[in-house]
């Protein structure tokens, strides 16, 4: 596979020189995005401003097949390539499609003057842009609680470090944002990059925690009425390659006379769930930043939605039964079991015995909060000023 990569690396340089000849750069930004076809939240906040201020803006949002993305990223082995090839012989389509859409983002990156991307992204990070092409990473989450990007290469859940070298994972940026300094380290780290080009401004994703969508929070009310009866907790783990959610355990413990139990799962993740007693909430329905804004406990693990909820100020558990699996397989820049032991259990029945005897330890969690809480505000005119200002050439 690693012939192939290569192969497929200077096909894109050498399509992309002739690209750049034909397509003049304007004064224009352009969003791109792998990990949807929809357009993010972030993104549309700022596109709202950027019609304000009458200044031009293309969009790609185009998602990889997870199979091909999987194959890619854990390449090394004779089985492994294997599985690669037979992937790109039964995915095709998928492939091609994907495909077109490089080429399509290739033309986009040659014409704009600022990029923004909220991940990696194939020809941002791997090719050599015009002189004055700003490369802006808003990454999708607000913190960095589990490790990712270059911390978590080798790592079992990470990528191979064949493939992060051949395809220059996360390069090319100029600016990387943050939304708070304690997590400016990490991703210095994640993102191979220099703390100096780490500006702390936020993402609109704060702005929007903040001031909150009150029509979202009516709706979610008026679909779910049950929700106003009694006291909600909402579930929402992170993402894990082997498809665990801890979720059974915690149904098992779980005390539904006294409490909503709400679940929303991470995008890549379907679970049947087959119990009337839950809500189970889909994020086509409403976004899980709506749905926390209804919750009065959040229960999740290694997410960043830990510091959505720190946002809304609502009162966190985490719920870690693979703690020390996690921490081996893909690390952690908190040890939220050993720093944060009141707040942060191993066991489901733990958890529950909490909410059920009011013992929620609030000092730890003011500790935790002063500390990854982003503090903030105006974070859209913030970036639309940074924006400006490399449109215009004043960076």
């Amino acid at each position: 596979m690693t012939i192939l990569l290569y192969i497929f690396k200077i096909h894109l340089i050498s399509v992309y020189f002739f690209i750049k000849l034909f397509h003049k750069q304007k004064e224009q930004v352009c969003f791109l995005s792998r990990q949807s076809n929809e357009l993010s939240l972030n993104y549309k906040m700022i596109m709202q401003e950027l019609d304000k201020e009458n200044i031009h803006y293309e969009y790609i949002c185009k998602k990889i097949n997870s199979k091909i993305n999987d194959s890619i990223r854990t390449h090394g082995t004779y089985s492994n390539n294997l599985n690669f090839l037979s992937g790109i012989f039964h995915e095709f389509s998928n492939v091609f499609s994907y495909y077109k859409s490089l080429y399509s983002q290739m033309i986009l990156i040659s014409k704009s003057k600022v990029v923004i991307v909220d991940g990696y992204n194939i020809p941002v990070s791997l090719l050599k842009h015009k002189k004055d092409t700003c490369v802006i990473q808003i990454w999708h989450a607000l913190g960095a609680i589990k490790k990712f990007g270059y911390q978590v290469i080798g790592n079992k859940d990470g990528v191979s470090s064949k493939v992060a070298k051949i395809l220059k994972m996360h390069n090319n940026y100029d600016y990387v944002l943050s939304s708070v300094e304690s997590m400016n380290p990490y991703f210095s780290e994640a993102f191979n990059v220099s703390k100096d080009k780490i500006l702390t401004i936020g993402t609109p994703m704060v702005d929007y925690m903040i001031k909150g969508d009150y029509k979202a929070t009516k709706e979610i009310y008026k679909k779910y009425p049950v929700l106003k009866e009694k006291e909600n907790v909402l579930y929402s783990p992170t993402f894990r390659n082997d498809k665990r959610s801890g979720l059974k355990e915690l149904i098992k413990n779980f005390d539904f006379s006294k409490y909503n139990l709400i679940i929303t799962f991470h995008p890549k993740v379907y679970e049947e769930i087959d119990d009337k007693r839950i809500i189970k909430i889909s994020p086509r329905e409403f976004l899980t930043y709506d749905v926390l804004k209804v919750a009065d406990y959040v229960i999740t693990d290694y997410s960043a939605l830990i510091i959505d909820a720190l946002l809304a100020k609502k009162k966190i558990l985490l719920y870690v039964y693979d703690y020390y699996k996690y921490k081996e397989d893909n690390g952690l820049n908190i040890n939220l079991l050993e720093d944060y032991p009141n707040i942060t259990k191993i066991k489901a029945s733990e958890i529950i015995n909490i909410l059920n005897k009011h013992t929620y330890n609030n000092k730890e969690y003011m500790e935790f909060s002063n500390l990854y809480r982003p503090n903030i505000k105006n974070c859209t005119k913030k970036i639309i000023d940074l924006i400006k200002g490399n449109l215009n050439g004043n960076s």
